[in-house]
């Protein structure tokens, strides 16, 4: 099994294809010899019938010699009388008795049912199919030495005339019998039609099962192959989409069958990969770009310090390039945060959101912060990872914090299978057309959201990467009371029936 996977799929669909004809084919051809076989038993059959009315127009003729077996040495024939006996037989040998069981008892040789005894008709006839007993060697007299032992053999059986005494005692050369019917078996001889379909059996085994296979397999080759082509045109645009050109795309077949489907999925999937890694060049290089600002700051005080020591404010330095190593430090876990969301929301363990949204506000108090009025507080268990649920929530909050002008206001409510957590501020608010870009990495709509708000353009792109981790959505919408920002995190309910 293991070298038949290592096979290519041409040879393996040709194999297969050979294989399944052969079996057809070894089928029609048993089917076709046995139709065959059938086909020539009518004329042997025939042909038995007129032997058995020759032997039954000839026993009357019989000489005290019998005779009768050289007159017909083309046949196979058993002469039985009414009580079973044998009155003579001709190619049977053997263990003749063993037969008697299958041929007796016969039909009556007189009507039952009329008074008169008027004798049956001439020329009633039957069929009798029984197998040959070992013991009894019967054969086919143009057939010499052919043993049917075993064999499944038919005997057309004739019923003549009433012969009397004297007819009787020259056929069995015994006296005092009573007029009785002496009945006639010959045996069918079905060589012809076996040679027969054993000529077709075989012409069919030597050249149609081997020839049909072949190229039946040669077609399945030869299909495989064509069907293949999409496919090999796809691996060789792919090895030079490999080499460093993403822009290309793999052919796509006009067929709509399974190939096509993979194409159309390929192109899908270098769709992503481009954007992909269009979007981790940005990323790199406004990451370079955020991460130069704080280190040009941090390295340009420490110089400033360094060339003139004697007139520094060392302690004015070290606080400068503390507080530049904290930007640093934020910075850097914000990008090590958002390369973790990806795909890493999601857990086993069921954190409440509710509870979340209390300890942050209480948390917030303490420490003096804005506060913020809570409208609605349903209770919420998510499978989410609690760092990443507590920091998109900080994220919301530290953003209404940083541009609300007096008030803020937070919901969470469950409807429907969807768990909607919304916090809004009464700051400048977000144009319509920006509500899109907000969630995009290092993006600051205007002065008023700026690097001296302490805002490194990751919060709200945070936000959206957890909430799309937990296959939920995050947006900008306008805000209900006309003024501020509002803020809508959507998430799936678990268990919830949609």
């Amino acid at each position: 099994m293991r070298l038949l996977r290592m096979l290519p799929i041409r040879l393996r669909a040709a194999l297969a294809a050979a294989l399944a004809t052969a079996v057809v084919l070894g089928v029609v051809t048993w089917w076709v010899g046995e139709q065959s076989y059938r086909a020539g038993l009518p004329p042997a059959k025939l042909t038995a019938l007129k032997d058995a009315d020759a032997l039954d127009d000839a026993v009357p003729a019989l000489d005290r010699d019998r005779t009768l077996q050289w007159k017909y040495p083309q046949t196979s024939y058993l002469l039985m009388l009414a009580d079973g006996s044998w009155a003579l037989h001709h190619a049977v040998l053997g263990d003749i008795d063993a037969l008697r069981p299958a041929l007796h008892p016969m039909p009556p040789a007189v009507d039952p049912n009329d008074p008169a005894g008027t004798v049956l008709l001439k020329g009633r006839s039957d069929e009798v199919e029984l197998r040959v007993p070992a013991g009894v060697l019967l054969t086919m007299p143009n057939s010499p030495g052919a043993d049917l032992v075993g064999r499944d053999v038919v005997f057309q059986r004739r019923t003549g005339q009433v012969w009397d005494a004297a007819a009787l005692e020259t056929l069995t050369g015994r006296k005092g019998l009573p007029a009785q019917q002496v009945t006639t078996f010959v045996l069918v001889n079905d060589n012809a039609a076996r040679e027969d379909a054993a000529a077709v059996t075989t012409a069919l085994l030597r050249y149609v099962l081997p020839l049909g296979s072949l190229f039946v397999a040669l077609v399945a080759w030869l299909v495989v192959g064509f069907a293949l082509r999409p496919v090999e045109a796809i691996r060789r645009q792919m090895a030079r989409i490999g080499g460093g050109d993403l822009h290309e795309r793999v052919p796509v077949p006009p067929s709509r069958d399974q190939i096509g489907r993979l194409a159309v999925t390929t192109n899908e999937t270098l769709d992503r990969l481009a954007d992909a890694l269009a979007e981790q060049r940005r990323l790199v290089a406004d990451a370079s770009h955020e991460l130069r600002t704080p280190v040009a700051v941090l390295r340009g005080s420490l110089d400033v310090a360094l060339a003139h020591p004697e007139r520094a404010d060392w302690p004015s330095v070290a606080r400068t390039a503390v507080a530049g190593a904290e930007r640093l430090e934020r910075l850097t876990a914000d990008l090590l945060l958002l390369h973790r969301v990806d795909g890493q929301a999601v857990t086993d363990r069921l954190t409440p959101l509710h509870d979340l949204i209390t300890e942050q506000l209480a948390e917030r108090a303490l420490l003096g912060g804005r506060p913020a009025t809570v409208l609605a507080l349903d209770e919420l268990l998510l499978p989410a990872d609690e760092l990443l649920l507590g920091r998109l929530l900080g994220n919301l909050l530290d953003n209404a914090e940083r541009y609300a002008a007096s008030r803020i206001t937070l919901s969470l409510r469950v409807t429907d299978g969807t768990a909607e957590l919304t916090v809004a501020d009464d700051g400048p608010g977000i144009a319509e057309a920006d509500r899109e870009r907000v969630f995009e990495r290092f993006v600051r709509l205007d002065e008023s959201r700026d690097r001296q708000h302490g805002g490194s353009g990751l919060g709200l792109a945070l936000v959206r990467g957890i909430a799309e981790g937990l296959g939920g959505t995050a947006s900008a919408v306008a805000p209900a009371t006309g003024r501020g920002a509002e803020l809508v995190v959507s998430l799936p309910v678990p268990g919830a029936v949609s």
